[in-house]
């Protein structure tokens, strides 16, 4: 599915396919021994360099990489249910885990601690949830009551009503719609109308020749076809069934415009309105849609695609409603897999593991009910937990950090010989008024009004899911709410949203070792400082430019400075366009590139503010040997060590706008001169080339 969309920019990408944060480099796969239980951290990690993560048999000027993580790679398997491990994302998460997981317990055992006001809610979530014999008995009759809705499907307004409800549901079908800030009014909420209804991550998992893809198609429909089986369908009539539904998904497939387009804002803004979606696809029932969805008085509306909707309304008119019906039961059953009995659970793990992600066995139970509700319910299952993990002075020592990555942004802009004045100065503005949001949101989000009881956990996820749809819904019309956040304060992760300006790092990602009090500034700067280096040079790459400081879609920049930018830009992409990850694949260096930028910015920005915050002190001693400057670029370096499976591997390289963790690394320090001089590299050596690439 292809939900996400500018302008949020995270710092990695996490998926429902059970994996975790980036890609490593191939020789990490073969490295890594094979495992039968996660390396969970059993205490908090200093946050300072890991001798014993280095491999000195390779030479940083080489392999700034291999010699920061190539022992840790070696010793460190990949556990059976995760598609990767990374020392610092999984590590983090597997704490955090741990202690959303005992919230949870108390709150279904009816201990709740304080700081819980919906540990009813939660705990009676969480004990639908491991309730595996309930989800054979109550989750299969709740999933055939969603399934007699189709029998009542006899004409296209039911089609659309039916449609309505799905989107609801959460279940992607056919297109997606929802609220979103208007991209050239930041102080608007209108509806958008975007590509969907895929089963299959991505477009080019249908279009692409190559004999890997034409066998991973092959799979999915005898997944497809498997899945309909378990409804009861015939072994041969589900084998048809789910040949016609791969048909119907590849011809929205290459209706859909590419990930690499769909960074770019003007590509996916079209105010057509109500009247113009109508106008694309008038087959589509959209009064009695809308009229289903909520907002039925919606006129003001982005169609992301409009191509897509041409294509749409085609597809409807040609395809028996008979196809139509095995489609959207397809999708609801693709949808509500995990919560219901073992077979489809095993069945829809088995498919992506095998074709998707490689894992060898499926998370236990718990997490998978953590993961599902810290997505569903997570601001309130946050609450406790920054209660228990994100100290009172937790936000003034980061947004301290903060503040000297900005000021080092706002200085370096000042040496920018091919920036001109005018443009300098809107920059400064842009930059002078970013938002922080730092830990947790304030106030915390309602669930006062969303039922959930110990009957069935599909009902649950379904109620929470129309819940969450029609608070999103409602925004349409409203004023922005500048307050809301786009990730629970558990997530480790960070990011930089365009339309309002901010960068958002909630307290699961504020924890070593990106962030700890004990340890020195340049593993600090280093870890946490160069995340909000990161984020704040989205507000500035190839796409979060194109927004001003008010958060609209707008060129600021003069025509000269532009073509400069794009000039560096440019080589950015080039470089990155010629790494090789796995199988002889390249990264694909404009669909990476606004991470990339980021990436380059981000440590750039780390490297310059630690030397303000150091200057004026003692040097700091010498860990392992090595002096401050070394240890700095130890702590973005080990932040990153991961292994990873082939089957990820090439899932992300076609779905993931992040570069694999070795380039992540290699490349932004081979960009910087600064590094090269820290470990005395010879010009010309893979981590000191004669061309650099820099954008900011």
């Amino acid at each position: 599915m292809q939900k996400q969309l500018i302008p949020m920019f995270a710092l990695l990408v996490l998926t429902t396919c059970q994996s975790a944060p980036e890609p490593a480099p191939e020789k990490a796969v073969s490295a890594a021994p094979a495992a039968a239980a996660a390396p969970v951290a059993t205490s908090e990690p200093p946050g300072m360099v890991d001798e014993g993560a280095l491999d000195r048999t390779i030479n940083p000027c080489d392999d700034f990489y291999g010699f920061a993580c190539g022992s840790w790679m070696k010793k460190t398997p990949i556990p059976p249910d995760r598609a990767s491990w990374v020392r610092s994302f999984s590590e983090i998460q597997e704490r955090n885990e741990a202690r959303l997981h005992k919230i949870l317990e108390d709150d279904a055992a009816g201990k709740p601690g304080p700081d819980d006001p919906y540990a009813k809610k939660l705990g009676d979530f969480y004990a639908s949830c491991m309730d595996e014999a309930g989800a054979e008995s109550a989750g299969m009759a709740t999933f055939k009551e969603e399934l007699a809705k189709l029998d009542q499907m006899k004409d296209g307004k039911a089609l659309a009503r039916q449609v309505a409800w799905l989107h609801l549901s959460d279940v992607d079908a056919l297109f997606g719609f929802t609220a979103r800030q208007d991209l050239k009014d930041a102080t608007q909420v209108i509806g958008m109308a975007d590509q969907g209804g895929l089963g299959l991550p991505d477009r080019d998992y249908y279009l692409k020749d190559d004999a890997q893809s034409s066998a991973l198609r092959k799979q999915y429909v005898e997944h497809v076809a498997k899945m309909l089986e378990l409804l009861a369908a015939r072994p041969a009539a589900a084998a048809t069934q789910a040949r016609a539904i791969m048909q119907l998904e590849t011809a929205l497939a290459k209706a859909s415009m590419a990930l690499v387009d769909r960074r770019d804002p003007y590509k996916i803004y079209h105010r057509l309105e109500r009247a113009g979606l109508s106008a694309k696809a008038p087959r589509f029932a959209w009064d009695a849609y809308f009229e289903a969805l909520g907002p039925a008085g919606v006129q003001a509306i982005n169609v992301t695609n409009p191509d897509f909707f041409g294509a749409l309304n085609q597809l409807l008119a040609k395809t028996r409603p008979g196809d139509l019906k095995t489609y959207l039961r397809w999708q609801m059953v693709n949808a509500a897999a995990p919560a219901l009995g073992k077979q489809f659970v095993d069945e829809d793990f088995h498919f992506r593991a095998a074709a998707l992600t490689g894992e060898k066995e499926i998370l236990p139970r718990w997490k998978r009910c953590v993961e599902t509700i810290d997505g569903q319910m997570g601001e309130a299952l946050a609450r406790p937990f920054v209660a228990q993990t994100f100290g009172a002075d937790g936000k003034a020592r980061s947004q301290a950090i903060i503040t000297t990555i900005e000021r080092a942004f706002e200085n370096n802009l000042g040496t920018l010989g091919w920036m001109d004045a005018a443009t300098r100065a809107q920059a400064i503005d842009k930059l002078h008024r970013i938002v922080n949001k730092i830990g947790y949101p304030d106030p915390w989000r309602n669930y006062d009004a969303l039922e959930i009881d110990r009957t069935s956990y599909l009902k649950n996820r379904i109620r929470a899911a129309v819940f969450e749809s029609k608070r999103v819904l409602a925004k349409i019309g409203k004023p922005v709410d500048r307050g809301e956040w786009g990730m629970s304060p558990p997530t480790v992760n960070a990011y930089y949203n365009a339309l309002l300006n901010e960068m958002v790092f909630p307290a699961g990602i504020l924890q070593p070792p990106f962030f700890n009090r004990a340890a020195g500034l340049s593993t600090n700067y280093g870890g946490i400082g160069m995340v909000m280096g990161h984020e704040l040079t989205h507000g500035f790459d190839d796409q979060g430019r194109k927004f001003d400081a008010a958060g609209n879609l707008r060129d600021w920049w003069s025509p000269e400075v532009n073509k400069v930018f794009t000039e560096h830009a440019d080589c950015v992409a080039q470089q990155y366009d010629g790494y090789v990850v796995i199988d002889g694949q390249h990264i694909n260096g404009r669909l990476t590139l606004g991470e990339n930028i980021a990436d380059l910015g981000g440590l750039k920005m780390a490297w310059i503010a630690f030397h303000a915050a150091q200057a004026g002190k003692p040097p700091l001693p010498k860990v392992a040997g090595l002096d401050q400057d070394q240890q700095f670029f130890l702590g973005h370096a080990q932040a990153w060590c991961m292994n990873r499976r082939p089957e990820d591997f090439r899932r992300r390289l076609i779905i993931d706008t992040h570069s694999p963790a070795q380039f992540r690394v290699n490349g932004p320090v081979s960009d910087l001169p600064e590094f090269a001089a820290a470990f005395q590299c010879k010009p010309g050596s893979k981590m000191a080339p004669a061309k650099r690439c820099t954008v900011w």
